[in-house]
């Protein structure tokens, strides 16, 4: 295994619980409104919810975490600045994509949403990779 790819688990984690933390805020508070009326969502669509679901935005949030460490490492930009650097390259070429699938496939075309949503994955992205980042050692 290449040594150069190895990323520190506890980064990771901490990078994915960081996303989660974020998300929620964002999205739970700051942004609640716009998603709702966005997505057509009630107040008891989301009391039905099942907390089963968060398991699944941490697997996810994981996933997100471990590969933005794997561009870190990539980047050679060892510390936070490294971090930052990869994780925002990340969002604007990963994030932005997938973030811009509901606006060109949803028959609103949600702007309001779009930059939303894109500004959160920006920023999200961004802190978390900067966590890993100051989290690795130089090489």
């Amino acid at each position: 295994m290449n040594h150069n790819l190895r990323v520190k688990p506890l980064s990771v984690c901490l990078a994915a619980l960081f996303l989660m933390v974020f998300g929620g805020i964002w999205y739970g508070v700051l942004f609640h409104g716009v998603q709702m009326e966005s997505h057509g969502y009630s107040t008891e669509d989301y009391e039905n919810s099942s907390p089963v679901w968060y398991a699944g935005g941490a697997v996810i949030s994981l996933f997100i975490a471990w590969g933005l460490g794997l561009l870190v490492r990539l980047g050679g930009v060892p510390g936070i600045k490294g971090g930052v650097i990869a994780s925002t390259r990340a969002a604007i070429g990963f994030g932005l994509p997938l973030v811009t699938y509901p606006l060109v496939f949803s028959p609103y075309h949600d702007l309001t949403l779009y930059a939303v949503g894109f500004s959160q994955t920006v920023i999200a992205w961004t802190v978390a990779g900067a966590i890993i980042g100051g989290m690795t050692r130089e090489r």
